[in-house]
């Protein structure tokens, strides 16, 4: 823990101004890392006054709350950074409420960083690439059904602690590769594949309510969680799904397992993450949080 506090900026809130400053009305703001790449994720701590009943956070016109943190007095988040976000330096606002109705502001700043993504150039045959106007409908149907559930908000944070591998098998795909196929640019690779054999339990991520169970065109018997507050993992070429839909799951459960459904070309697990609509790497998630573990 220490080591993870000495990566931290620490930066303060003062009260507003023309009124005394004193120690324990200071509003103090971590975030870590103090730069994060493209597709990242950044993990937010407020601590301050005890009449601070709730702090959130506005980044890109998005904003994010703070949960009550496991130490006293502190309040944590996830900040997500979609892996199409240009690299720059932005401003990254926090603001803090208290119940005698005053309000704490800060504006920080956060470096965005670029991630030389690999691009992959395959050949393939047209009946495998070029979809009927019939499949072209359905899956037009089923991506604006994914969207419009990732842009659904839960006011509440169900996930708690580190997040957790859904299987133990090595990383095959990576997050962001971009793929041209036949010459025609495709969209990137907005999740992991790990590999796993046919059949391997694969477990929730962290805490959350079950918000899909489907069979897809392109990801197969799905499975998508939702752990509050905008944050939402994917599970995706399932052989069996053993969940249902509004079920409530802690970290852990097995929610199906490894298979080879939809458009896949072999027995593997894709898993997907979405912080407040940003696609960002699972693998990011899983070492920022890591500190986290109990």
């Amino acid at each position: 823990m220490t080591r993870f506090r000495l990566f931290f900026l620490i930066t303060f809130l003062l009260i507003p101004a023309g009124r005394n400053s004193y120690a324990e009305d200071v509003l103090r703001v971590e975030y870590l890392p103090k730069a994060v790449k493209q597709g990242g994720v950044c993990f937010i701590r407020g601590s301050g006054p005890a009449s601070i009943t709730s702090i959130y956070g506005e980044f890109r016109g998005t904003r994010f709350p703070l949960a009550m943190g496991a130490q006293n007095r502190t309040y944590e988040g996830l900040l997500g950074i979609d892996l199409n976000t240009e690299p720059a330096i932005y401003k990254l606002k926090l603001v803090a409420e208290g119940g005698n109705r005053r309000v704490y502001t800060s504006a920080l700043l956060l470096k965005v960083e670029k991630v030389n993504f690999k691009t992959q150039t395959l050949s393939l045959p047209s009946s495998m690439v070029d979809l009927d106007p019939q499949t072209l409908e359905r899956v037009d149907r089923e991506e604006k059904r994914l969207k419009a559930l990732f842009r659904g908000y839960r006011d509440e944070r169900l996930w708690s602690g580190a997040f957790v591998r859904p299987v133990s098998g090595e990383l095959t795909t990576a997050f962001g590769l971009r793929r041209v196929i036949n010459g025609q640019p495709k969209s990137p690779h907005t999740g992991v594949d790990l590999k796993a054999e046919e059949g391997t339990p694969v477990l929730a991520c962290n805490s959350g309510v079950v918000a899909l169970v489907d069979q897809l065109f392109f990801s197969g018997k799905s499975v998508v969680l939702d752990h509050g507050w905008g944050t939402y993992s994917m599970y995706f070429h399932l052989s069996e799904t053993l969940v249902n839909e509004a079920e409530k799951v802690r970290t852990g459960v097995i929610l199906g397992r490894v298979g080879s459904t939809g458009r896949s070309s072999g027995p593997h697990l894709h898993w997907g993450i979405r912080i407040s609509g940003a696609r960002v790497d699972p693998l990011a998630l899983l070492r920022l949080t890591e500190h986290l573990r109990e």
